[in-house]
């Protein structure tokens, strides 16, 4: 499998143009596109749904690794909401 990942900013009509490397092979594809909803409500809903781990990729599958960062970021959200809750 072969991924290409970019950060585009979604314009107001909601219409996107992706350019890809020269490299990239044509034919078929899946194209994902992920959202950054900063909304705690929708973290702590997922956090109760998704397991623990990723398994590791070893296709550099772009799911996998999408599931990696949220999970990441989860983590670092809960933790600054744990240290905030302390704090006060």
């Amino acid at each position: 499998m072969h991924a290409h990942k970019i950060k585009v900013v979604i314009p107001k009509d909601h219409q996107l143009t992706v350019t890809l490397p020269e490299d990239f092979p044509s034919g078929p594809a899946e194209v994902i596109v992920l959202a950054d909803t900063s909304t705690a409500q929708r973290v702590v809903k997922l956090a109760g749904v998704l397991a623990p781990e990723v398994p590791p990729s070893e296709d550099g599958d772009p799911i996998a690794d999408a599931l990696r960062e949220f999970r990441q970021e989860r983590q670092e959200r809960f933790e600054a909401a744990t240290d905030a809750e302390e704090a006060g």
